[in-house]
């Protein structure tokens, strides 16, 4: 079997789901080469247009007056969340009142469904922002929220292969009806400086101090020689100054909040921390989640277990609805065994292992002892997860699928260029079927 690379074990993804070599290459050379568009619950695709006139004005469709408009958003290269800001101050409304179904690459250009209050309807059509188009609005009763999608439909390039096309179209053909491996990527640690799950961990703990040191201290070859400096210089005392603060970039604004909290209340790191905003808090407590369910899926497949097909003390979920660990779950016994097979096997229902937080399951089955053992390892406790006094940290966990598949897959090949498109349900990542695909240093896919 081929060795992941030594980053992706470090995070929990030391197998792969293919032992077939990789095609090499590289993603995102341009914004045009990944191209992901929402598909909404009622499967109805959000697909990428023409950029419009500036001139334009976007119609609003008539209809009862509603609370909310809801309006397809066309983005290139910006977040999700940077949209949502950008948006809010257009409309001079609360961030908190532009609501979204999940969250798109920066790296792309994406739609997307977003929703405002409908008060601002009027400014909200005659915006005209860069790198920005919105179209399709319309009132809605209820805002989009978190999880209201079904999934994201997905048109990559993957330039500088190292296979000719012939083998690249044979290999990337296999991914077609086989089980990929549906761990958390990269993406979700950081290529750049991957310790996002590190600083979770520190939180969930309570160890405020090791949280802002591996924040602020944490280098990477990536980063340049002055910044690399100021870092080695702050990890002496975790004190910082104001030149050293002017050091980061100013992309890294929550870094520097916590500096300058730290400038006013030296030794205070709790303090430091919540200037941290919520949302991002919230992320680096998943990313620690998403490493442990790595960790979890490899031990699964390393012991011979099925990662699409359920054995007794397994839990599945049904498909295509929000998960919560809460919502439609099922638990495999020695009676339902038969029966929760043929539903897999139908596609109502999907395998799926734990995410760890506090209203964690764990039956007396192997398969909870292999939890136990990396909840060991790592020195954590189900109840580290709960902490109702900083609620960005309490996490009741979940349940996420073991495995995904692509029946739409389609391939194409020109030149030294692999195009591929294939559609993925909601809390799977495009990246990890381009791992299986690429099998070369994750900085080829960022």
């Amino acid at each position: 079997m081929i060795d992941a690379h030594p980053l992706e074990k470090a995070l929990g993804m030391e197998l792969y789901s293919t032992d077939f070599p990789g095609i090499g290459g590289k993603l995102k050379t341009r914004f045009e080469d990944f191209i992901v568009e929402e598909i909404s619950e009622n499967q109805t695709t959000l697909n990428v247009q023409d950029w419009p006139e500036s001139s334009e004005t976007s119609q609003v469709v008539k209809g009862e007056l509603n609370r909310f408009v809801t309006f397809t958003v066309q983005k290139m290269g910006l977040s999700t969340m940077d949209v949502a800001h950008i948006i809010a101050a257009s409309l001079k409304i609360s961030r908190t009142h532009v609501t979204y179904a999940g969250l798109k690459d920066k790296r792309a250009i994406t739609t997307q469904s977003l929703s405002v209050p409908s008060k601002v309807v009027e400014s909200l059509r005659t915006l005209e922002l860069s790198r920005i188009a919105i179209r399709d609005i319309h009132y809605t009763r209820n805002p989009i929220q978190i999880g209201d999608l079904w999934g994201n439909r997905f048109s990559i390039l993957i330039k500088d292969i190292t296979s000719d096309c012939e083998s690249a179209l044979e290999i990337a053909d296999q991914l077609r009806e086989r089980p990929i491996l549906n761990y958390f990527g990269v993406q979700r640690f950081g290529v750049i400086r991957p310790n996002t799950h590190l600083v979770g961990k520190a939180l969930i703990k309570r160890d405020f101090e090791d949280a802002v040191r591996l924040m602020l201290c944490t280098t990477s070859e990536y980063e340049s020689e002055e910044l690399t400096k100021v870092r080695l210089e702050i990890s002496e005392n975790l004190t910082p100054t104001e030149k050293m603060i002017e050091s980061f970039p100013e992309d890294m604004g929550y870094e520097k909040a916590v500096m300058k909290e730290l400038m006013k209340h030296p030794g205070d790191y709790e303090r430091a921390i919540i200037k941290i905003p919520p949302r991002v808090l919230t992320l680096q407590v998943h990313s620690f989640q998403s490493y442990i369910f790595n960790r979890l899926l490899s031990r699964r497949v390393s012991l011979g277990l099925s990662v699409d097909s359920p054995e007794i003390g397994d839990f599945l979920i049904k498909l295509d609805e929000t998960h919560s660990g809460r919502d439609a779950w099922l638990y495999v016994t020695e009676t339902s065994l038969e029966e929760r097979q043929r539903q897999v096997e139908t596609g109502e229902y999907g395998l799926a292992l734990p995410i760890l937080g506090y209203s964690t399951r764990l039956p007396s089955v192997k398969q909870s002892e292999l939890v136990k053992q990396i909840m060991k390892d790592e020195n954590v406790k189900l109840t580290d997860f709960r902490n109702p006094k900083m609620k960005p940290l309490d996490s009741a966990g979940g349940l996420h699928l073991a495995s995904i598949k692509l029946p739409d897959l389609d391939v194409s090949c020109f030149d030294d260029v692999l195009l591929i498109r294939f559609s993925l349900r909601k809390g799977s990542y495009a990246t990890i079927v381009m791992r299986e695909i690429m099998k070369n240093h994750p900085i080829n896919r960022v």
